[in-house]
């Protein structure tokens, strides 16, 4: 399944849109406008599927509510990017500079692919390649995870290494 992702800048705070490849939005991510970062994922109807909570404690790291489920997902900044994930077997790395990105399982088996490009209006987007459709809704707010890390991240910032 292809779907793309694109920040929405109309809203304020940070906001995101994922569309299908006919350009329909299929899900939206709205952030509250306060001094920390939640973001609630919806469906086009307006139903929630998932709740993403920026943290900045002691170190900069994301929570993911989805289905359920309880995931924690620690920014590792190296030569390369990733996310610890807590919660999952599952592994999210990339180069932040390209915005080429992987997620795959404990045997190493792809479940989603992310790679930064235009959409037919020319605005930047990310292609979401979703490999795993029973774990659709987590692989949607990693990738949302990743996106807005980019977008809060200042370029010369240490990141949170593993």
């Amino acid at each position: 399944m292809k779907l793309y992702l694109k920040r929405n800048t109309t809203d304020e705070g940070i906001s995101f849109n994922v569309y299908d490849k006919n350009e329909n939005i299929v899900f939206n991510a709205v952030s509250s406008i306060d001094s920390s970062l939640k973001m609630s994922i919806e469906s086009r109807s307006g139903e929630p599927f998932s709740m993403i909570r920026l943290n900045t404690l002691l170190f900069t790291y994301f929570t993911i509510r989805c289905r359920r489920h309880f995931y924690v997902l620690v920014p590792c900044v190296r030569d390369t990017f990733s996310f610890a994930i807590y919660g999952s077997t599952y592994r999210f790395t990339g180069n932040i500079i390209t915005g080429s990105f992987i997620m795959t399982n404990s045997n190493g088996e792809c479940m989603m692919k992310m790679e930064k490009t235009l959409t037919r209006n020319g605005d930047e987007a990310f292609e979401l390649e979703i490999l795993d459709s029973d774990h659709k809704m987590f692989l949607i707010s990693s990738a949302i995870c990743a996106a807005s890390y980019q977008v809060i991240a200042e370029p010369n910032a240490p990141g949170v290494c593993c």
